[in-house]
């Protein structure tokens, strides 16, 4: 597709647009765009055209475009673009150019954490686009090795806040496979009638009529077939001079298409184009392609490489020299047209030019033999060492892999694929993970490393939700660990799965298990054992042990230790995810110890009224949670949104969620979750008006007085229990509950514990100005809006019944203002309505009445007035008729009358506000 069309023309003017509009708003703020389609779309041709529009507008161009035969090699792709910056990058610190430089194999030191090495690339990139603003085109996401794509997915989920637009080519069957997280998705369908004769008119203006029609129809508006498939007719078919043939020569799927015009070319030619395919970047040296050919008897190379020129499937630059394919699709065409023989053959030579040592040699030679090779197979397993100590997990998995395949006996390549199914999970792709571990079993797992297979296999099932491996292998792994430092972290992670285990399913065995086996453990494992099992009567003081052992928590300490950490903290107030220490934890550790510092951070943001980040926060993390494998925390981080849908009254939001994750949850025996659904259908009702379901929900969780040992986060659902109990008429039950929860010092747990405590004395409070005070004065109650304006609302409404007008509206002012900065409009809308009958003066007739009912009383009561049955009024109200039902039992004894026909002459001809 020529760059002389301009997008609009083709039918891509949606997607220039965006494109351009990045471009040009860079400055304001960083965003990246993927362009996504099938081969031959036109995604590169529009990422050029980007491109060139960019440095117009005078930003930098840095490239970085994916091959097929450097997807195995550790940061390949990080190097074309880091490499050439670094001489530039004076402000970098020592620790992130030194982790780059190790990371691109021209340092030497300790391996940093597998988030460093992205760390130290956006700070990179930060320190050039300070510069100049940046436009980063990644051609072919798919085909960049695993590595680099860790360091872009980092870059890309923190472009915000720097002045640099990344845009990216990718197939559409990858995007699936990728985490697209903080992206946008442009994604290119075939163009369209107009955009398809504009560029056929465009490329071979000499069609005949007969022709255009015809490959119009069979290119079904792909670009690039709409360019090739004319080129291989003859020139009497272009013209109509002849008839076409029944079939055109490459047909409509393009890999066909290249498959034949290969065939044109002679073997030679052909062999001296894979070689150029198989060596990746590299391949587009004369010099090395020449050297691997004469490796293998190809004496013909500068007459093999014209023809291939003459054929238009590459373009030779004689002055640099260099090779390159038109379109990236002819590399994976001549790879999949070859044979088993000549691929071989070709890795052979690329294998015996190859400079020693060199990975690239070793993975050559590996794909070049067929036979076992125990000396090869344990030179793959150092490689394999060596990488995945440089944080390259996936890339590791594939070197045991290929190990695995030249192992000379079953036990060698059970152990080998083994030890590729840790890498990859430990990594967070857990569905290589899977299937790496079946394939070890399935050849057989040596017995010395059975513990090995039992971990592995309960920390992939763990992340799918699957709680059984772990409950059933775990304890009898911990009992068989070898007494070392070298296995310390699987201890440590061992026992954190149990904890999920046994915090999830609440089986009371689990904890016995674990229980048994915390002699020698960490602060945070007896803390975490606490705060999760019977947090009621074991977790007093639990706040003050958290901050003591975060005070002699060493960041160099293994992942499993910062799960127990997070564990903890999860029972807790949550953490501030911004904190140094956890931004920290998250660059020097995997993917799996970032998802759970992402769960666990979502869930402070929502604590402290950081609803919109809350949201955006977990429904990123739920994205790449989903793109890896991770059922579990996916299922944690939407439950999470959740809270957020909960508390703002998207009823639908919430019956969707709990009707998509019930059945998942309950199917896995995980309470937790089921209990955290019911919490939230609580808040919902709750938020809604709808309190004897709210108090139904709260109830089978909590009875009134009761905290069972096996329900967890009772502060999530304390003050829900409490309110809908008041507001149903229950002030027993509510009152019992607050006695209950004194009698447990629920308030030594943490300082969130006790907020809801002291909130929940102001709801029953006889003396709401005493109770209430206590609350607003209370250490940090500013963070927890949301309890805090819930005490408010009450509080005003109160004032209000004691026609103390001033000081309620003061206080439904102050708890109005609180809700509409969290978006919670229901409760907006109460303190709204609250406020517009304390403004209003009182009827003449109505004797206070109106001033003893609650809002929703007096709503429902105005209603009754009007001649509404209890079925039209929870239709308009969004209740239901046993609620409607419920309000007007309160209503009765305060207006003094005993059926519905005296309401109206009760109210005194007071207006509904």
């Amino acid at each position: 597709m020529p760059s002389s069309l301009d997008a609009e023309a083709l039918g891509r003017a949606a997607q220039w647009e965006l494109l351009r509009e990045a471009v040009e708003t860079v400055t304001d703020a960083g965003q990246a765009l993927w362009l996504s389609g099938e081969a031959g779309i036109g995604k590169t041709v529009l990422l050029e055209q980007a491109g060139k529009y960019a440095a117009g507008r005078g930003l930098r161009l840095l490239r970085i475009s994916g091959a097929e035969g450097e997807k195995d090699l550790p940061f390949a792709a990080l190097h074309q673009w880091v490499w050439p910056l670094l001489e530039e990058a004076q402000e970098l610190s020592y620790e992130g150019r030194a982790a780059l430089e190790l990371a691109l194999g021209a340092g030497s030191g300790d391996a940093a954490g597998s988030c460093t090495v992205p760390a130290a690339a956006l700070d990179l990139l930060g320190v050039v686009s300070r510069r100049q603003p940046v436009a980063l085109l990644i051609d072919d996401l798919h085909w960049i090795d695993a590595s680099s794509a860790e360091a872009l997915y980092f870059v890309q989920r923190r472009l915000a806040a720097l002045p640099v637009v990344m845009l990216v080519t990718v197939h559409k069957e990858a995007v699936a496979a990728t985490d697209s997280t903080g992206a946008r998705i442009l994604e290119l369908q075939p163009l369209g009638d107009e955009g398809a004769h504009a560029l056929l008119r465009e490329l071979h203006p000499r069609l005949s009529y007969a022709a255009r029609r015809r490959i119009l129809q069979e290119s079904a508006g792909n670009p690039l077939a709409l360019a090739e498939l004319p080129a291989q007719l003859g020139e009497p078919q272009r013209t109509g001079q002849m008839p076409l043939p029944d079939h055109l020569p490459l047909g409509e799927r393009l890999g066909r298409m290249f498959k034949q015009r290969f065939a044109a070319l002679p073997d030679s030619a052909r062999f001296v184009l894979l070689l150029c395919a198989l060596a990746g970047r590299e391949g587009q040296s004369l010099q090395l392609i020449a050297a691997a050919a004469r490796a293998a008897d190809i004496g013909t190379v500068d007459a093999d490489l014209a023809v291939a020129e003459d054929s238009g499937l590459i373009l030779i630059d004689g002055g640099t020299p260099q090779v390159t394919f038109r379109h990236p699709l002819v590399r994976a065409s001549l790879v999949e047209a070859a044979t088993g023989t000549e691929l071989r053959r070709a890795h052979a030579a690329l294998a015996d030019v190859l400079p020693q040592g060199e990975l690239r040699r070793l993975t050559h030679r590996a794909a070049a033999t067929v036979a076992a090779d125990e000396t090869l197979a344990t030179a793959l397993d150092e490689a394999a060492a060596r990488t995945q100590s440089r944080g390259g997990g996936t890339d590791a998995a594939h070197l045991f892999a290929r190990a695995a395949g030249l192992s000379g006996d079953a036990a060698g390549r059970g152990r080998r694929l083994l030890a590729a199914a840790c890498a990859s999970a430990a990594d967070g792709q857990l569905h290589l993970a899977s299937q790496l571990l079946d394939q070890a079993v399935a050849h057989g797992v040596p017995q010395d490393s059975r513990y090995l297979l039992d971990f592995a296999r309960a920390m992939v099932r763990h992340a799918d939700g699957d709680m059984g491996p772990a409950i059933e292998l775990l304890p009898v792994v911990l009992d068989r660990l070898p007494d070392a430092q070298a296995t310390r972290t699987m201890r440590l992670s061992s026992l954190f799965m149990l904890y999920v285990a046994a915090g999830y399913t609440a089986d009371p065995l689990v904890w016995e298990a674990i229980s048994t086996r915390l002699s020698g453990t960490s602060d945070f494992a007896r803390l975490g054992h606490d705060v999760w099992n019977d947090p009621a009567r074991c977790a007093h003081g639990a706040q003050e042990r958290f901050e003591a052992a975060l005070r002699t928590f060493s960041e160099d300490g293994e992942a499993g230790e910062v799960w127990l950490l997070l564990w903890a903290a999860a029972g807790l107030d949550g953490i501030d995810g911004d904190a140094p220490l956890f931004r920290r934890l998250a660059r020097r550790h995997s993917y799996a110890t970032q998802a759970f510092l992402s769960n666990v951070a979502a869930y402070g943001d929502y604590l402290h009224g950081r609803w919109d980040r809350c949201v955006e926060r977990a429904r990123g993390g739920a994205v790449a949670a989903r793109v890896r494998g991770f059922r579990l925390n996916e299922a944690v981080l939407r439950y999470t949104e959740g809270y957020v849908a909960a508390a703002r009254g998207q009823q639908q939001a919430v019956d969707d969620l709990v009707a998509s994750l019930h059945p998942w949850a309950a199917a896995r025996g995980l309470t937790f979750i089921v209990q955290r659904l019911r919490a939230m259908q609580a808040q919902c009702a709750l938020t809604l008006g709808d309190y004897e379901t709210a108090y139904a929900h709260a109830s089978s969780l909590t009875p009134p007085g009761v905290f069972p040992a096996d329900v967890t986060r009772l502060n999530m659902v304390f003050l829900d229990l409490v309110e809908s109990a008041v507001h149903t008429g229950r002030n027993e039950e509510a009152r019992r509950h607050v006695e209950a929860g004194h009698a447990c010092h629920l308030d030594r747990i943490s300082p969130h514990h006790g907020f809801v405590l002291l909130a929940a004395e102001a709801i029953v409070s006889e003396d709401v100005d005493l109770a209430a005070t206590a609350v607003y004065t209370a250490p940090g109650a500013s963070q927890w809006p949301f309890e805090l304006a819930r005490v408010r609302l009450h509080h005003g409404a109160w004032l209000r019944r004691q026609r103390r007008r001033a000081e309620a509206r003061e206080q439904l002012a102050a708890a109005h203002r609180i809700f509409v900065d969290l978006k919670a409009d229901p409760w907006a809308d109460r303190a709204e309505q609250e406020l517009r009958v304390c403004a209003e003066p009182t009827p003449a007739g109505a004797s206070g009445v109106v001033e003893s009912l609650t809002v929703q009383e007096l709503r429902i009561a105005e209603l009754v007035a009007q001649g509404l049955t209890n079925r039209d009024i929870g239709t308009r109200l969004h209740l239901s008729p046993r609620t409607v039902a419920g309000h007007l039992y309160r209503v009765y004894p305060k207006l003094g009358i005993t059926s519905r026909a005296g309401v109206a002459r009760a109210l005194g001809g007071h207006e509904t506000p």
